[in-house]
């Protein structure tokens, strides 16, 4: 098995392979850049660790060029920095000619709000390469400072930590423990009288038996949970001109969007809130679905300053008015089964006021879907007046007329929907009756003018809301999958609420799976999320509950903004004018974006469904798992080492006596004999007679001794029962050896025990 071994390694593959990957040096920069490009390309993160090993061996040949030769070396590497830097830069140039935005502002975006950029990222990887190389080799082979290399580790480190987004588990453990081979490979020991090197052997299995018990217990160990307040930071960064830049160049409120929205991972906060409940926020609809799985808004989602507020009604007082109709006339109430709700008083409707703040000068902040009014509070560009006016506000957005940090507002919230008292009326009412409904109860209350006026405003509601319903399926995307499936959730329901409830269900029903890294092929859309995927973010679940909700003739917008869920216990206020500090309980950030249906209920309005399988999104604990789970992987191989290894002695042995069996006389001796000075840890000098006199406190027989010598030194032919019996005696010497050892042990462990009873 050991010569199959040794033949191995030394095969020419083997030996290439250790040429190039053996220089724990150059492995340290291939795994900084393996890190780096995950981040930047995860996809191809492997195919650029194989392009980065050969790579860096061929810089690192260069950099000992470089540090050879002195001047030589020092023109030679100016020649090559800026070689490498106009090779950047003309790559750069070809980007920035196919890419919508320029290298720097993609560079400082978060890359999960940007789209990929083949010529960037390259530039990205030549970039890393060359400066990462360059000081790892330099501060470990020309001036070792295993501080800077520490720092270089930030690097990439940083790369995730701006972002507030984990390292994968295995990558943290590559990285970390590159480190230490590193650290260990380049530390300089020299012999002294304390201090002495292990041979090649030793000191590489004590080097690995480390870096694996570290591997071990960092990744096994329980890590704390830390929740970081990055606020001071990120609104220092909000502050400066190049993050008003990047908010500009990176805007989510545009006319089209595609799946991005969900998929971020950005702890930037973008709003503070002061809320008395989570709740779901909207920034902006879009009417229009295309099979390039994107979304485009129409004339319907784009606000004008002049545009008034449809949604001012309450719901409950529209709600208690159908039943008002309906205890007044019994035929009323027959006919659009609201009979056994008849004289009933719904509970009131609470009114929640919800203010917002944003660091950002832009103007659209995120809304609850039915809000009251709204009351902003603005400043011109130089801060220099603050002004309160009512903001305005289309049927898709909240709209200013200049930059705003501040804006309070009264809304209802949408749980009302649900109350046991509300939901089984709102299951009575069908949209295709609903503007019958809304006529005829106008004739049973027309005594009554605030209620002919509120169902009077309902009724233009539902035209534009049936407008958008019949303009979106005739001009949207058709599948006959979408229709198929919608007849199937909804089969048997008539109500508009029993539908869009059994459609939000379906997902989770069904066992769809969120997944924030999933990503989808070339070509994907909404049906393959339906049929074969079923796997998506916040955009798979919304696009399709809205593309089901319509076919099952509800009509529904794709609304795209933010969750606010996260709770903000700090003592930290935000700024609200000149002369007032507002408290607030909630934080918004850029990875809360979210995207969700808002569904047209008869009977209720506009109202906000959640259609997004819960997803473990808990990244912290997720990461930690992951890591532990590496951790056990990694014990489980350490245990398996460990066991053969301490097999392996038994294992050997015994197939060295089978060995020597088939040998031949002369052979059998020199085995033997260098079997038993290697066990007794015996210089290669050793003769047999000094081999004889260390063996004598376990082993006699001369006459063994005397045989190997003549084997060794003289040899001549033998006996056949020669190599039996050298066989046989060796054994005998093995059996005595292990016994004097084991004896040796005990005697050193009860001289221990007496001496640690007498100093008692």
């Amino acid at each position: 098995m050991w010569k199959k071994l040794k033949t191995w390694t030394e095969h020419p593959i083997a030996q290439f392979l250790k040429k190039v990957c053996g220089d724990p040096v150059q492995m340290y920069a291939v795994f900084l850049m393996t890190t780096i490009m995950y981040y930047y390309h995860d996809r191809f993160a492997w195919l650029y660790t194989i392009v980065t090993i050969f790579v860096a061996f061929i810089l690192m040949k260069f950099y000992d060029f470089v540090a050879k030769k002195g001047v030589l070396g020092a023109l030679s590497y100016i020649v090559y920095f800026f070689a490498g830097m106009y090779g950047v830069f003309m790559i750069t140039n070809l980007g920035q000619q196919s890419y919508p935005i320029s290298f720097g502002v993609w560079f400082l975006t978060p890359q999960s709000v940007v789209d990929f950029s083949m010529y960037y990222t390259l530039s990205i990887y030549l970039l890393m390469t060359g400066f990462l190389t360059s000081a790892v080799y330099y501060f470990a082979k020309v001036r070792y400072r295993m501080t800077m290399q520490f720092l270089i580790m930030l690097i990439p480190l940083s790369l995730y930590g701006k972002e507030g987004i984990h390292m994968p588990a295995l990558l943290v453990i590559l990285l970390l423990s590159s480190y230490f081979l590193l650290m260990i490979y380049c530390r300089q020991l020299r012999d002294n009288e304390h201090l002495k090197n292990l041979p090649s052997f030793q000191s590489g299995a004590s080097i690995a038996v480390y870096v694996m018990a570290f591997s071990i217990i960092s990744a096994i160990i329980p890590k704390p949970s830390i929740q970081a307040d990055r606020e001071f930071i990120e609104n220092a960064m909000s502050y400066s001109t190049w993050s008003d830049v990047l908010m500009n160049a990176i805007s989510m409120f545009t006319e089209s969007t595609d799946n991005s929205v969900g998929s971020s991972n950005n702890a930037r906060t973008l709003f503070s809130a002061n809320a008395s409940e989570s709740l779901r926020l909207r920034t902006q609809t879009y009417s229009y679905y295309y099979d390039d799985d994107s979304w485009n808004a129409s004339d319907y989602d784009r606000p004008t300053l002049e545009y008034e507020a449809p949604l001012t009604y309450k719901p409950q007082e529209l709600l208690q008015t159908i039943v008002n109709a309906a205890t007044a006339d019994p035929d009323f109430a027959e006919k659009y089964g609201l009979s056994e709700f008849a004289g009933t008083t719904l509970p009131e409707q609470p009114e929640y006021q919800f203010f917002i703040y944003s660091w950002y000068q832009i103007r659209v902040l995120p809304i609850p879907t039915r809000t009251k009014e709204l009351t902003s509070k603005i400043s011109d560009s130089y801060g220099t007046t603050n002004t309160t006016i009512n903001a305005q506000m289309s049927p898709t957005k909240a709209i200013y007329p200049n930059a705003y940090y501040g804006m309070d507002m009264t809304y209802y919230p949408d749980t009302y929907a649900r109350y046991s008292a509300v939901l089984p009326i709102l299951k009575n009412l069908e949209h295709d009756t609903y503007y019958e409904l809304l006529h005829d109860a106008q004739q049973v209350l027309q005594d009554d003018e605030n209620a002919v006026a509120l169902l009077q405003e309902v009724q233009r509601e539902v035209v534009d809301a049936d407008m958008l319903l019949n303009q979106t399926n005739e001009n949207d995307f058709q599948s006959e999958v979408v229709d198929t499936l919608a007849q199937e959730i909804t089969d048997g329901l008539h109500s508009d609420m029993e539908k869009a409830l059994a459609i939000e269900r379906y997902f989770t029903d069904m066992g769809y799976i969120y997944d924030s890294s999933f990503q989808k092929e070339q070509g994907d859309n909404v049906e393959t999320f339906l049929t074969t995927s079923h796997t998506g973010v916040c955009y798979e679940y919304a696009t399709a509950m809205t593309l089901l909700c319509r076919s099952a003739g509800l009509p529904t917008r794709y609304v795209q903004g933010y969750n606010m869920g996260e709770q903000y216990n700090s003592s930290t206020r935000s700024y609200y004018n000149r002369d007032n500090y507002r408290e607030t309980n909630f934080v918004i950030k850029a990875r809360d974006a979210h995207a969700f249906p808002e569904v047209y209920i008869s009977g209720y309005g506009w109202l906000s469904f959640e259609p997004t399988v819960a997803g473990i999104e808990a990244n912290a604990t997720a990461e930690n798992k992951i890591i532990q789970l590496w951790g056990y992987v990694f014990l489980g191989i350490a245990v398996i080492i460990f066991i053969i290894w301490l097999a392996l002695p038994e294992i050997r042995e015994r197939i060295f006596r089978r060995r020597i069996k088939t040998m031949s006389a002369q052979e059998c001796a020199s085995s033997v004999f260098k079997r038993m000075r290697w066990q007794l840890k015996l210089q290669d000098s050793t003769t047999v007679t000094e081999l004889q006199e260390k063996s004598a406190p376990f082993f006699t027989e001369e006459n063994f001794f005397s045989v190997m010598d003549v084997l060794l030194y003289e040899p001549a032919p033998q006996a056949g029962n020669t190599v039996e019996s050298l066989a046989l005696a060796y054994i005998r010497w093995q059996d005595g050896r292990k016994t004097f050892e084991k004896e040796q042990r005990r005697q050193r462990k009860e001289k221990l025990n007496t001496h640690v009873t007498q100093t008692t």
